[in-house]
């Protein structure tokens, strides 16, 4: 018992400050979204709608996803959907590309989860912010919360999310981010288009003769939780055309 406790006291005492850590989770972010190239990948989407905690509305979806780098902004990734079945079925025109039909719209969708997921696009810690560093689920990984400050919001902190909460998974000594779930208040999430919830679980892919460590499953809901989607992502690999993108209006999906 006492060798236990020993080693989980040392481990403890080499955990990283967040003054530490956090550099490098911003120092990988930067590289992610400089970095990861163009790609196309499988994604299977299930969008719900619930009452009274029963679901009351399902749409299946199995699309092609492609992250499209943008040559105006070198860090930005755009989405292009091709959508091949709803509910196991081919879609109607109108039903190829998000943002959908309204005749169409589904219960929840959520789009960009591949540019905006990880987010620590700052540098160094926010004054509005603490942090805490704790064991992560194994040896070489750490734990970090992130949330909002607590007492009275300052001025300068008034135009952060209220209600913010985020915990992170990383590799203690790279900075990098192998889960994340990410939470804010509805009035914050309506005021940002933001998503109230959101919960990436990442892996390696490789891309060409690169190894990217992507989401491959996201989960996500509304305010109320009765609006939810769950996607998985597969068969990756690097895309080489030109696609103009389109932008559409109005968009209802949010962003995580």
């Amino acid at each position: 018992m006492a060798v236990f406790l020993l080693t989980g006291l040392a481990v403890a005492q080499q955990l990283p400050t967040p003054e530490e850590l956090v550099p490098r989770i911003q120092a990988y972010a930067q590289q992610y979204r400089l970095k990861v190239p163009s790609f196309e990948v499988d994604e299977s989407a299930v969008s719900q709608a619930f009452e009274n905690g029963k679901l009351k509305r399902e749409v299946k979806l199995e699309m092609t996803l492609r992250q499209i780098r943008d040559d105006k902004d070198p860090e930005e990734l755009n989405d292009s959907y091709t959508v091949r079945l709803v509910d196991g079925k081919p879609p109607r025109k109108y039903l190829n590309l998000p943002p959908f039909n309204r005749k169409a719209k589904l219960p929840y969708f959520v789009r960009s989860v591949f540019s905006n997921v990880i987010g620590f696009a700052g540098k160094g810690l926010g004054e509005c912010t603490s942090y805490r560093v704790s064991l992560g689920p194994t040896a070489s990984t750490v734990t970090l919360d992130v949330a909002n400050k607590p007492g009275p919001v300052p001025d300068e902190c008034k135009g952060d999310p209220q209600g913010y909460q985020k915990t992170l998974v990383v590799e203690r000594d790279s900075g990098r981010v192998l889960h994340v779930i990410r939470s804010m208040s509805p009035e914050s999430a309506a005021r940002m288009r933001d998503v109230v919830f959101a919960d990436v679980e990442f892996a390696p892919q490789k891309l060409g003769d690169e190894i990217f460590w992507l989401p491959i499953r996201f989960t996500s809901h509304n305010g109320p939780n009765d609006r939810r989607m769950t996607a998985t992502y597969s068969n990756f690999h690097r895309y080489t055309s030109t696609v103009k993108i389109i932008a559409s209006d109005p968009l209802p999906e949010v962003e995580p």
